[in-house]
């Protein structure tokens, strides 16, 4: 059985693990679980020889854990593999941590994964010319996926358009006072398929 770990400091890493028969084996490395291991490095399928779970998360509910299979696409997409990355590492295991505790929408729980996930990949929703201070908070603004966020000036941009008063909330990290989370979520959609070349996050559509 090949499995994809997210390590701490050797990033993403494909391990073969032999001998994993027994149904105790299968159900300890479900996803979702943090896990020592040892393993034997090669150029391009490790082999793994021992593991320990440290934690299996097991409050996160079941919607929650669809939520985990999207953010393992997105690592899986965008993080090259054996490419160290402590802040993804701790971004999705801070998230997983969350996930097992909190009673925010599923909405929220996506969001603030996409948005930092978005920032240490280094595609970051931007801002273009625009300040906070330049902002209307009655005016409504569309996001330019070349430059950033502009005013919207016809009614071609209204589509997936966000009010400014959003846009402050989402500078001030007030990310609770947002009222269109959804439309946030659409331009962050449409980031990552023009990152994918047009592919589909496939485990999007399961929301």
């Amino acid at each position: 059985m090949i499995y994809q770990l997210l390590t701490k400091n050797k990033g993403l890493i494909s391990v073969l693990a032999k001998g994993i028969k027994s149904k105790k084996d299968y159900t300890s490395l479900k996803p979702f679980r943090e896990l020592k291991i040892s393993y034997i490095a090669k150029d391009k399928l490790s082999l793994l020889t021992y593991y320990e779970i440290l934690d299996d998360y097991k409050n996160i509910t079941n919607t929650f854990y669809l939520a985990g299979i999207y953010f393992n696409e997105l690592i899986y997409k965008f993080v090259p593999q054996q490419e160290p990355s402590q802040n993804i590492f701790s971004l999705y295991k801070d998230h997983i941590i969350y996930m097992s505790k909190t009673s925010d929408s599923i909405d929220m729980v996506f969001f603030k994964f996409e948005i930092l996930f978005l920032k240490e990949i280094g595609y970051e929703i931007t801002l273009n010319n625009l300040n906070k201070n330049s902002i209307d908070l009655n005016k409504k603004y569309y996001y330019d996926y070349e430059v950033g966020f502009k005013e919207v000036q016809n009614k071609i941009d209204l589509k997936n358009s966000i009010n400014g008063d959003d846009l402050v909330f989402y500078l001030n990290n007030k990310l609770f006072l947002i009222k269109n989370i959804k439309t946030f979520r659409v331009i962050i959609k449409n980031i990552f398929q023009r990152l994918s070349g047009g592919t589909k996050i496939k485990s999007y559509d399961l929301f």
